[in-house]
């Protein structure tokens, strides 16, 4: 039991050291706590010749966890479990027994999957996937006479977690420690600290509020930033831009093409690279609550009319629904098509028919 207490307090140290670990710039760091419970499947090994034997293998267990983010896809965790108890009994009618299981283990966590993209998979938003593997210690509790092998084990798991934009998560996982023990659960997760996550805005910037971001340069002595959103006055292509959310370049981010909105070829996917845009367009709307803006989507005169109008409709829906996955409340959207009816570019070179392919955005 020594061992046990002297390695639980050396994973709970990892832990609360865990912040200075990692430093990853841009990445919203956070901790997160959790409880599960589900069952468990126990089989410890009976010695050869001795009249026993499992019973029952399977039981019910619960565990508590606590963990940090730290990196975009990778997360430290520390947990406790108690697996319940496997049940052994006698071969020839003599008394059996049981065999409790609880185990301290410390983690690492790498998600690799998203179904959002690897935006929503660094926010831990949306429904993702990741991998587990760590070390940890078992304690056995028993009326039998019993020898525990190895205090300390390697564990490993397979889980599956769906985020909300509140912080709560559902997590369903498999785990295994040591040989002997495995346990199925289903638990909640509830996220807190740092911020939003995701891309830090990927080059997109929110006017929240104007004035007092001057008054905070002026008072450090910037005057680089005269319209106090947030873009330098050399690359700022908007000195004079409204009260409202702006690009990287210092112009209304919703006042008509929004750069890098795309498509994957004749089809309404979004790329990666557009729902990275998208994000920020996003956030920038859950930050003015009071906007309203209209997604129009256009296309090239290339095919039919009608096939282009169809399309355009697809990809202004498949923009708004996009936009409301992220959270933003549908009466601040509205989808509008026009196929190719508007174009903004000659429509007989390359470079003309990819102008006209675009979303625009407008404050209504």
């Amino acid at each position: 039991m020594n061992n046990k207490k002297s390695l639980v307090a050396t994973l709970i140290s990892a832990v609360l050291c865990a912040p200075a670990i990692a430093a990853e710039h841009g990445f919203h760091k956070k901790l997160y706590i959790g409880a599960a419970g589900g069952q468990s499947k126990l089989s410890p090994e009976v010695q050869t010749g001795v009249d026993l034997e499992v019973t029952d293998e399977d039981s019910e267990g619960s565990k508590l966890f606590v963990g940090w983010d730290f990196r975009p896809n990778m997360a430290l965790e520390l947990g406790m479990a108690d697996l319940g108890e496997a049940e052994i009994g006698s071969t020839i009618g003599g008394t059996g027994g049981t065999l409790g299981y609880e185990v301290a283990n410390l983690s690492v966590l790498y998600h690799f999957y998203n179904l959002g993209g690897f935006d929503r998979l660094a926010s831990r938003q949306g429904l993702g996937m990741f991998l587990k593997a760590g070390i940890g210690a078992m304690d056995n509790e028993s009326e039998l006479d019993f020898e525990r092998q190895n205090d300390v084990h390697l564990m490993g798991g397979l889980g599956v977690e769906y985020g909300t934009r509140i912080g709560l998560a559902l997590r369903g996982e498999i785990e295994a420690f040591d040989e002997d023990a495995m346990m199925t659960s289903l638990g909640l997760i509830w996220r807190f600290g740092g911020g939003k996550g995701g891309s830090d805005n990927g080059g997109l910037f929110t006017k929240m509020d104007p004035k007092g971001m001057i008054d905070s340069m002026m008072d450090k002595g910037d005057e680089n930033d005269t319209d106090g959103d947030g873009v330098p006055n050399e690359i700022d292509d908007c000195p004079d831009s409204a009260d409202e959310p702006v690009t990287a370049t210092g112009c209304a981010m919703f006042g008509g093409v929004l750069e890098g909105v795309l498509f994957e070829s004749g089809s309404d996917k979004l790329t990666d690279s557009a729902q990275v845009v998208l994000n920020d367009a996003a956030d920038a709307l859950l930050n003015n609550p009071d906007m309203v803006v209209e997604v129009q989507a256009h296309t090239d005169s290339q095919g039919a009319a009608e096939y282009n109008l169809d399309l355009s409709k697809k990809r202004a829906l498949s923009t708004v629904r996009y936009m409301m996955l992220r959270g933003v409340p549908s009466e601040q959207l509205l989808a509008r098509a026009f196929g190719e009816s508007k174009p903004i570019d000659t429509n007989d070179t390359a470079e003309g028919r990819s102008a006209n392919r675009r979303v625009e955005f407008h404050v209504k």
